[in-house]
């Protein structure tokens, strides 16, 4: 089973990692893959989109300081996009699940406790037993390996939480400051793509989705996509991903802009 675990920023980076390597030996069906060699937000990688769209689950894993990164949001979105998929967030440093605020509060939070892990290596385990060809574990099998290699997991985050201890906390916030964050969160993505028909990263994305529905679809070229049922089903996963409904108001915005970069006649 392979599971796709995001992360941002250096305290996500190495949570992330003993994440990876605890769930190996847990449960060894499992194939657990995060981007450790690309830098993030600066260079589209294949070997990432191939990760995205063969992964049925997804572990976000989440700090007080990457809640709003921009590549969390589209992984998540990306790992989303099936019926049968899995994605969870993965709270460290939070306090509770109502600190998450947007698109990511969708999604299934996992506190990082023992009670909750378990509860999370239990879904693995069922999503691997559903799987064609996958080896699960009987019930008791995997409480007994979680039990002697929990400690493992809990010290190593412990310690990685505590060596990032010095870095300034956020207060637990209220309604009122939750709203005003979001609120402040979409007017940061709209300063920060400000013309989404020249920005790189959006123009990626959009690249990204497209071949990807041409590889779905054995089509030939992207004009093929301007034609129902195609341009229905397109535009309507497209705008499902978190990012892009930061970025476009509704699906006119988005179908003028694929108009716009792709010349496609709707």
């Amino acid at each position: 089973m392979k599971i796709f675990i995001s992360w941002s920023g250096t305290k996500s980076n190495k949570i992330a990692e003993a994440l990876r390597n605890w769930l190996e030996q847990v449960i060894q069906s499992t194939e657990p893959w995060i981007s450790t060699s690309i830098d993030k937000g600066r260079k589209w990688s294949q070997e990432i989109s191939d990760r995205l769209e063969e992964s049925k689950i997804g572990i976000i894993c989440l700090t007080r300081e990457n809640l709003n990164a921009p590549w969390i949001l589209f992984e998540a979105g990306a790992i989303s996009k099936t019926s049968d998929s899995y994605v969870c967030t993965l709270l460290t440093d939070i306090s509770s699940p109502t600190e998450v605020s947007g698109p990511l509060s969708s999604f299934q939070a996992t506190k990082f406790n023992k009670a909750d892990i378990f509860k999370l290596c239990k879904t693995i385990n069922s999503k691997i037993k559903d799987s064609k060809g996958g080896k699960s574990l009987n019930e008791k099998s995997l409480e007994d390996i979680y039990e002697t290699f929990w400690p493992k997991l809990e010290r190593e985050v412990t310690e990685i939480l505590l060596e990032h201890n010095d870095e300034p906390e956020t207060h637990i916030r209220s309604e009122r400051e939750l709203i005003e964050e979001t609120l402040e969160g979409i007017r940061f993505l709209k300063e920060k793509f400000n013309d989404v028909w020249t920005n790189k990263e959006v123009r990626e994305i959009m690249d990204h989705y497209v071949e990807r529905y041409m590889k779905q679809k054995s089509l030939l070229n992207r004009y093929e996509i301007a034609s129902d049922p195609h341009l229905s089903e397109f535009v309507s996963k497209m705008s499902q991903n978190p990012l892009v409904k930061k970025l476009f108001a509704n699906e006119s915005d988005l179908k003028k802009y694929i108009d716009d970069k792709y010349d496609l006649p709707f």
